[in-house]
C-alpha cells in the first residue's frame, strides 16, 4: 500500500489546511486533492522528496506537542 496519500491527510490535519500542504510541496492545492483521492501520484523522483517534507512537518508537530521528543 502506498502511504503517500495517508501522509498528505495527516500533514493537512497537522498544518490545518490542504493549502498549507500544497505550499509546502510547492504544487497547486488541486494536485494535492488528486493525490489524496488516488487519482494520480507524483513521479518516483519527486515522491521521496515530498514524503521527507511531509514527515518533517509531522515530526515537528509531534515534537511541539511533546517537547521530551526533541
Amino acid at each position: 500500500m502506498n502511504d503517500f496519500p495517508y501522509l498528505l491527510v495527516r500533514a493537512s490535519r497537522a498544518t490545518g489546511t490542504v493549502l498549507d500542504v500544497a505550499m509546502l510541496l510547492q504544487v497547486e492545492p488541486a494536485q494535492v486533492y488528486r493525490w489524496i483521492a488516488g487519482m494520480d501520484l507524483p513521479s518516483d523522483e519527486r515522491i521521496g522528496d515530498f514524503k521527507a517534507r511531509l514527515q518533517r512537518v509531522l515530526y515537528a508537530g509531534a515534537a511541539a506537542a511533546r517537547p521530551e521528543l526533541i
